[in-house]
């Protein structure tokens, strides 16, 4: 079964191929999921052997990560856009893995931090090209699920890197291994090891991807020469109450998942006395559940109010997500049981997991083909170093400097969620109207002879 295109266009391929390059992809960003999360099973042994305090592991994790990853997305936008955007994933996935690999043989912790540069530069290609590809592969109205089904590789991918490493740790023994031309290797750096080099061989995989053809009339204007920054940003400059919200609102949802998630296992650790190692399980559990719902459940709603003609339907769903988080996140932490508190995370998971699978959705719908990278790239630009950042650090400030007191750490996760939740409720609901005014104008302006 092919997909309706526009008169015109090409047809969209059969969609059993779609559903197989989107299969493709989403092991990609499993695989890639896995080399970013591995350092958080590797605290002890790596801070051992480099004598590094926690500060410099975080930066190690995080922004030694996140402030590659983010920006290298805007250049690569760029390419996006002007290029074949499977070889551009393949290159990605070659340097990620490259990288974790060699993270297995950084002899200082300088030459650590850089390998994590590297696969933070390499892991920036994989969402945008693979934004761009699906929604070129993939009918308008069969999207929202397309996406949904995709973005749940980031869900299970987390928990499969920690099962992952769980298991190589049983496999592995404490000492190491000794490996021929190199000679004993510690477990930490074999973990490296075996975590980056499937990513060498999927990368031969990707080549079995055909590029689609760019969709739309605007993108046959300019078809091979793609669109400048000057014209992305003068589109965002002509749709700007639209685009202030809709790049805006994945930012908010990361302050609210991560700040919530970064402090959850301690908040339950504190409040109620249940250790870490126990809580840890029931949340990754919980993250399991909700994130694969709340994607699965945001895709379907939006293709059928799509199908059905809502207004702004892909940004009413994460407006309905808002609905759902508001409340909950406001209690989860404040409530005096256990189970309880639990279960309205669980709340706040979903919430969050359809909120952010509407986000690719709604940003592809109001940007011409030939500018969806430099959307995308921008829009995880302000994701990442917005939710990475400040969501767990938000959550601490107001702990350290406004109730100087560590057992006020569930105030402080009401405080910073309730009106963070707010904010983005109104985002999202403020857009409605802007927002179906620029789908109208870009339907308006593909439908007009080339």
């Amino acid at each position: 079964m092919t997909a309706q295109a526009l008169p015109g266009e090409t047809p969209y391929p059969p969609i059993r191929y779609a559903w197989y390059v989107i299969g493709v992809l989403f092991v990609a960003t499993l695989l890639s999921q896995l080399d970013r999360q591995l350092p958080a099973l590797l605290v002890r042994p790596i801070r051992a052997e480099f004598g590094i305090s926690d500060t410099a592991f975080s930066f190690l994790q995080g922004y030694a990560f996140a402030l590659f990853y983010t920006f290298a997305g805007l250049p690569f936008g760029w390419l996006i856009d002007r290029t074949v955007r499977r070889n551009l994933i393949v290159v990605g996935m070659v340097l990620w893995s490259v990288m974790t690999v060699l993270s297995g043989f950084a002899q200082s912790y300088e030459q650590l931090v850089m390998t994590r540069m590297g696969v933070g530069i390499g892991e920036a290609v994989l969402a945008p090209a693979a934004y761009s590809i699906i929604a070129d592969y993939v009918a308008p109205d069969r999207r929202g699920r397309a996406f949904s089904v995709y973005y749940l590789a980031l869900a299970i991918g987390s928990g499969a890197s920690l099962i992952l490493g769980a298991l190589i740790a049983r496999i592995i023994p404490d000492v190491g291994l000794s490996l021929p031309g190199v000679g004993l290797m510690s477990q930490w750096r074999l973990t490296f090891l075996i975590a980056g080099a499937p990513g060498l061989f999927l990368a031969l995989l990707l080549f079995t991807i055909r590029e689609p053809v760019r969709r739309d009339a605007a993108a046959a204007l300019l078809s091979k020469a793609g669109a400048s920054w000057g014209d992305f940003l003068g589109h965002l400059k002509r749709h700007f109450s639209t685009f202030s919200r809709v790049l805006t609102y994945p930012g908010v949802v990361a302050v609210v998942g991560y700040g919530n998630l970064a402090w959850a296992p301690t908040f339950f650790d504190r409040r109620f006395d249940i250790p870490t190692q126990t809580s840890g399980i029931i949340i990754g559990v919980l993250v399991a559940v909700g994130g694969l719902t709340g994607t699965l459940v945001s895709g379907w709603i939006s293709d059928r109010w799509a199908a059905r003609g809502v207004p702004a339907a892909r940004l009413r769903v994460a407006m309905l997500a808002w609905l759902l988080v508001l409340p909950t996140v406001c209690v989860w932490s404040l409530v005096p049981i256990p189970w309880l508190s639990f279960s309205l995370l669980t709340v706040v998971i979903t919430g969050f997991g359809m909120a952010q699978a509407a986000a690719p959705t709604a940003v592809q719908e109001i940007t011409p083909n030939r500018m969806r990278g430099k959307a995308v790239a921008v829009y995880l630009l302000i994701g990442g170093l917005v939710g990475i950042g400040f969501g767990p650090m938000s959550i601490a400030l107001v702990t350290d400097h406004v109730f100087k007191d560590d057992s006020a750490l569930p105030y402080a996760l009401a405080i910073v969620g309730g009106p963070i939740s707010l904010l983005g409720l109104w985002l999202t609901w403020s857009g409605l109207k802007p927002y179906q005014r620029t789908v109208e104008a870009l339907r308006a302006q593909a439908a007009q002879p080339s």
